[in-house]
């Protein structure tokens, strides 16, 4: 284990070790204790998909974590940076998120903060591009949104895939087949279709304390609210969660379909600039603050 010193002036002897299956519970109870929503369920579903660093203290205690994911061969998404309560302000989050961006060298990293992170990111280089807000409460029976002509929403087939991706792709400008594939498999996915073509698309999945709506693609307003209203409708009673850009249009319509704001965070990027797409689709819900 590699000592270092912390804010305190204390020398410390905590290890950074490589997240593996058999440390979920313990970062999970860490969660627990910082009354993050997240089921050991969520934990082994990102572990799936990326990877990430455990700290240890001298008793072998977790007392923190970090985990990033790749998409592209030059971007990655960075999330689930942990501090136990006991190791705050000792500067534990920097050295894991050092410890992180060493690993992601010479990629774009994305994250996005909430209010506690923002002033260590800033200070490590991070710069924000935009602001998201959670929106949360129980389902309930809304109106249907109508949709242009030759427009429609239909079931999604096994054979999906790369247009899910490509539409995606179109929003984001990066490559998450590999995310998408995997949230096929735990979760249920509508597409929006104009013209024989499929424009975007929006996913519902158990999370946290219910269900969380997302990623929504759409190229329009229209057809992002005609995506939720599908899965808000069909859940009455569930209690569910989106993460949406504040730029997306859509805050005074949540206010009127009951799901309130109830927190906000700074979408924040480091490294090489990368082009925004153009591909006439945008991302009007997060899969998850972590994933993106």
């Amino acid at each position: 284990m590699t000592p270092f010193t912390g804010r305190s002036g204390q020398e410390m002897t905590t290890a950074l070790l490589d997240m593996r299956a058999d440390d979920l519970e313990a970062v999970y109870a860490l969660t627990l204790a910082l009354k993050w929503p997240h089921r050991l369920e969520d934990w082994r579903f990102m572990l799936m998909l990326g990877a990430g660093l455990v700290a240890r203290d001298e008793a072998g205690t977790v007392i923190g974590s970090i985990m990033w994911w790749l998409y592209c061969t030059d971007a990655a998404a960075l999330g689930m940076v942990t501090v136990s309560d006991s190791q705050q302000g000792k500067g534990l989050g920097r050295r894991l998120m050092q410890a992180a961006m060493e690993r992601l060298a010479g990629r774009t990293v994305l994250l996005n903060a909430t209010s506690a992170g923002l002033p260590l990111y800033e200070k490590l280089g991070y710069v924000t591009t935009g602001a998201i807000e959670q929106r949360q409460g129980p389902a309930g029976a809304i109106p249907m949104v109508a949709l242009e002509p030759e427009t429609r929403l239909r079931s999604v087939g096994r054979n999906d895939g790369p247009l899910l991706a490509a539409c995606d792709r179109a929003a984001t400008g990066l490559d998450r087949s590999r995310l998408l594939d995997a949230l096929a498999g735990i979760g249920e996915v509508i597409a929006l279709d104009h013209a024989g073509e499929m424009v975007g698309y929006a996913f519902c999945r158990r999370f946290g304390r219910g269900l969380v709506i997302g990623p929504v693609v759409a190229p329009t307003q229209g057809g992002a609210k005609a995506l939720i209203a599908h899965w808000v409708g069909s859940k009455t009673g569930e209690f569910v969660r989106l993460d949406i850009p504040m730029e997306s249009g859509l805050s005074a319509w949540f206010d009127e379909i009951g799901l309130p704001r109830v927190d906000t965070g700074a979408c924040m990027a480091m490294g090489p600039q990368r082009p925004l797409p153009d591909g006439g689709a945008r991302r009007f819900a997060l899969c998850s603050q972590a994933l993106g």
